[in-house]
């Protein structure tokens, strides 16, 4: 049986993060959580995520500061798939997490079965690309 994909679910209010972790297990991924941005570099360093979903308002530190600087690690998370799910639905907005580094951006409220699929690509390009870097 394949390995199921990891998801680290970046979000501050525990009930939304409960119910993102609970879809994607419906959807054949396991979840790991973060409720801040500062938490999810260190959960990212002692996980074997294979890709995030992650908030922009979150204490601490904002999520483009945290997409930023996972983009920035020098493990193979700097590579990690990030999709960005917020209330924040504006060009603007949207146009900063692509800069920040995000793979793809969704806004609350959201479809699961998208954000699901998203993700499963997402993370089969990811492990095609470090399997034959060519």
């Amino acid at each position: 049986m394949a390995k199921r994909p990891v998801v680290m679910v970046v979000e501050d209010d525990v009930e939304m993060n409960e119910l993102e972790r609970e879809l994607l297990d419906l959807f054949g991924m396991d979840a790991v959580a973060a409720y801040s941005g500062v938490e999810a570099l260190s959960v990212c360093e002692a996980s074997s995520a294979d890709a995030v979903l992650l908030d922009l308002m979150l204490p601490e530190m904002d999520g483009y500061e945290t997409c930023r600087r996972l983009r920035m690690s020098e493990t193979n998370h700097g590579r990690m798939p990030i999709v960005i799910v917020t209330a924040l639905d504006s060009q603007d907005f949207r146009r900063l997490g692509f800069e920040a580094g995000a793979d793809a951006y969704f806004t609350k409220p959201f479809d699961p079965e998208q954000i699901a699929q998203t993700l499963q690509t997402l993370i089969n390009r990811n492990h095609d690309t470090q399997a034959d870097p060519s």
